[in-house]
This record gives C-alpha cells, structure tokens and sequence, in this order.
C-alpha cells in the first residue's frame, strides 16, 4: 500500500464521491474520502496524498479556500472540479494555484489524462504550481471560448501539445478563434519568449505571397532597392502562424513543404541557406484533404503539417457556451467602452442560442457590440429589441426593400401587416407545423425571419455592387470572410461582374 497512489477526493456530495471513487479504483489508484474541506486539510496534514480533486462549491470553506490553504503549505496537485459553465471559477481556480480544472459531469478519459498528467510532472518537478504566465494564459483562453466539453477538449490539446516541438494543423470555420488557439500555443510554448507572427496567406496577393515568406535582397527584382525580411526571419526564435494556408498557390506549397522538411529557406536573390528556428502553426477553414482529392492542395504538404491536428468546433456545435460568452463579451464592452449594460435579458439570450452563427464568434461578438449601440433599456439590460434591430427582423417587417429602385439609400416602402401575413410568405404561420393546441414555434419563425431577411439584404447589396463582394463587405460593415461565409450558408451564386458604380446615398 506505501507505493500506491492516493488520491484525495474533496466534495460535499456523496453521490460524486461515490462516483469519483469508483472511477479512481478503476483507474489503478486508491482513494482518500474528504466530505468538507477542513476534513481534507486535515486529511493532507496527516498522511501522504499524492493529488487531490477538489470540487469549488461546498459548504463550509469553499474550493478556492481550501486551494489557498494546500497552496501555503504543500506543493501536492489540485485539480478542480467545477460546476458546468462556471467559467469564472475555472479562471479563478487557475490564477489560485490550481494544476488543472474539470466540468461536472466529467469526461472520464479527460479526467484520466488530466490526472495521469499532473502526477507525472509533480514526479519529474516536485513544485508543481503553474507558472503564473500559464496560469493567465489558460485562464484567458477558458473566458474567451467557454466550458463545454467541446472546448474542454481543445484546451486539453493546447495545453499537450504546446511544451512539445511538433507542427500543429488547425481547422476551423471562419471566426472560430484559429488565432486566438496559436497565440495560446505559442505562450504555453518554451519558444514564449520569443515573437509571435501571423500571416494570412489569403490576404496577399499571389505575385507577392513569396517575398512575404522568404523576403528579398537587394536588387532581386525591379524596385527592390533594399533587403526585406520575411516572415521566416521575423520569426525565428518563435512562432510562425501560417493562416488561411488552403489560399497558397500550388507552386509555394511545393517552396514551404522543403522549408517544413529542411528547417531552412532562402531569401529572393540570395545565395546562402538560412536555418529556421521557429515553431510553425498552419490554419485553414477550408477541407484540405477535400482540395487534395481535387489536385487543389499537396498531400505532402497536408501529411508534414499534420503532425498534430486540432479542430475547432463551430459555435452551432456548442451553444452552450454562448451565455458565458456573452458575459465575456459583455465584460470587455463595459471595461473598453464604458457601457452601462450589466448583463442581458433572459428573452435575449435565447434568441442568441437560437441562431446559426455563420460568422461564428465573431459575428457573435459583432452581434453583442451593435446591440449595445442601439439598446435602449433603462434597466442595464441588452434586450431582445436591441438585436433582433441587429439582425434585422424590425426592419424586414416593417420594409420592403426589394421593391425599392435606389437600393440601400432610397426610402423604403412600408408593408402592411396584411402583406406580412399573406399565405404565400415563407412566414404566414400556416408555413409551420402546429401543435395540438395550434400552438405557433416562435423560434422557428424568428430563425425563418433572421434568414429570410439576411438572405434578401445580401442579394440586393450584391446587385448593387456588380457582385464586387468587397465592396459589399465594405457597405454592410462587415469581415469580407464572414461575407463569404454567409453567402456559401444561403446558396447565393454569383461572378465578379464589372466595377461597381458608387452607391448613391440620400441624406
């Protein structure tokens, strides 16, 4: 028994000791039963416990008191074990000392690999408390993308595979926090020290995608009258976030693969091979094993970056985590732009949950900051009005914009609740199965509306523009990704026609 692992497991319920008990059993080790936190106190004071899962809400001391108190005294690994979407005290916990944090109900492969983890570093590094840099960094990454075990997931491999020197692929939609994961990465890293750079490699055009790579020497071509860096030089000693990397042309795919495979590169015009000393991260939103098939991307390529793949989940995954990031987001628009608006209404979070989220966080967040601009709550509120406004379901019912001849700047002409209720609209309420009771799906409406809407609005300004989709990113305020995005979810088709003529605006 002396060479047995004990675990001590800190929680007011008995059904969750019982249950985390089996588990620990199970998982070859023993466990040490404390039903309040002066109980584990002195449980540690006593005899040897080798890690502890200590849940947050218990009666007499709390979970962050009773860490405080391990912290003072021991150096034995917590785990904390939080309620479901409780993302403040899993940041908390983190900032106080805590190895790693859980959600009820737990993922048991997850709890196993945590627990497995911080046992073999406290082994390998007695002191095993966070560095408070890891701590921070982890805890920002939890308020900015939520608890749900989805996301659990993602910061799990975040936090495994950033000590190592592997490449790491990541594949999201568009606004999934791709940059926000390699950041995270890069300062979990032990290259943390040194810079982090970002290259969106969809936003460069193809006859200069190579000097932003390799850079250039004097006199290599017409104009270049001095050396240039690339991004290659500017990361050495860091991390290289390679973004959007399905948008490179064939030929500098072929051009990376041998700077992956070589850990070298060479400047535009220059004679000598530099060694390349940085962590590279490649991003893509679209299927690249999809553009293989269709000869779009080198499998070779796809194969060196792959070492290690992380895909990050939609929001419409994982709505769940979307009053938590509401709050978040809320929290950020009080400290940066002194808004009132303490919190939101239970009426407009459902209607947030109840939406698709092509642009994903970040439409999310778009989302948040127009509403706030245009509520009107006198109680400190974000109101359903205020984004409904947002979405543009008060304007669709109250305008008929595809009938009006100047486009966007023209008056529109009101429609009359009778042509809103017309049979033949996509809304009338005979469109929806009917409860028992002939009950109407309000949700089912408003997600119609939203769409109905949006669908239309994109058509027009489309119209509008000649189908040039960057102006018509400009005129609705809006990322020319999200754009696309949106366009590909309501099946719009269209080609870039001829420049548009300047939008006529009325005053």
């Amino acid at each position: 028994m002396s060479d047995a692992i004990m675990i001590l497991i800190v929680d007011d319920m008995e059904d969750s000791r019982w249950a985390l008990s089996a588990f620990v059993r199970k998982v070859g080790f023993v466990p040490v039963l404390a039903q309040t936190g002066r109980d584990a106190l002195a449980t540690l004071s006593t005899q040897r416990v080798d890690a502890v899962l200590l849940d947050v809400r218990m009666r007499d001391l709390n979970g962050h008191e009773v860490l405080q108190q391990i912290r003072k005294r021991y150096d034995t690994p917590v785990i904390m074990l939080t309620g479901y979407g409780n993302v403040r005290d899993a940041a908390l916990s983190l900032r106080c000392g805590a190895n790693d944090y859980l959600t009820k109900p737990y993922d048991h492969q997850m709890l196993e690999r945590s627990l497995r983890g911080v046992l073999t570093n406290h082994v390998s590094k007695p002191t095993v408390r966070l560095e408070p840099e890891t701590a921070e960094t982890l805890a920002r990454l939890i308020e900015s993308m939520g608890m749900g075990t989805k996301v659990q997931r993602v910061i799990h491999a975040i936090k495994h595979v950033a000590p190592t020197n592997l490449t790491v692929l990541l594949h999201g939609e568009t606004g999934t926090g791709k940059e926000l994961v390699s950041r995270a990465i890069h300062d979990l890293s032990l290259l943390r020290s040194g810079p982090f750079i970002a290259l969106d490699c969809g936003a460069i055009p193809e006859s200069l995608i190579e000097s932003e790579l390799f850079g250039h020497e004097k006199g290599a071509f017409t104009g270049a009258t001095q050396s240039r860096p690339g991004v290659f030089d500017l990361a050495q000693g860091g991390t290289l976030l390679l973004d959007e990397i399905c948008s490179l042309p064939l030929l500098m795919q072929t051009r990376l693969l041998r700077v992956v495979e070589a850990r070298e590169f060479r400047r535009i015009g220059g004679t000598c091979a530099r060694p390349l000393n940085a962590r590279i991260i490649a991003a893509s939103n679209i299927n690249l094993e999809q553009m293989i098939q269709k000869k779009e991307f080198r499998s070779d390529l796809y194969y060196r970056l792959n070492e290690y793949p992380i895909v990050l989940p939609a929001l419409r995954e994982r709505k769940e985590d979307i009053p938590d990031l509401v709050r978040h987001f809320l929290d950020i628009e009080r400290r940066e732009h002194r808004t009132s608006v303490s919190g939101i209404s239970e009426e407009g979070l459902d209607l947030l949950q109840n939406q698709d989220w092509p642009g994903n966080v970040r439409e999310l967040r778009n989302t948040i900051r127009h509403g706030l601009v245009l509520n009107m709550d006198q109680n400190g509120l974000l109101t359903t009005d205020a984004l409904t406004q947002h979405f543009g379901l008060s304007r669709w019912a109250q305008n008929d914009y595809s009938s009006v001849p100047g486009g966007l700047g023209a008056t529109p002409r009101p429609q009359t609740p009778q042509s809103l209720c017309d049979s033949s609209c996509s809304l009338h309420a005979n469109s929806f199965p009917q409860g028992p009771d002939g009950q109407i799906p309000f949700k089912s409406i408003i997600n119609a509306a939203r769409h109905s809407v949006e669908r239309q609005l994109l058509c027009q300004v489309l119209e509008q523009t000649n189908n040039n989709k960057a102006l018509a990113a400009r005129l609705l305020q809006m990322d020319y990704k999200t754009l696309h995005s949106k366009l590909k979810f309501h099946k719009i088709p269209g080609k870039r026609g001829a420049p548009a003529a300047p939008v006529q605006r009325t005053p």
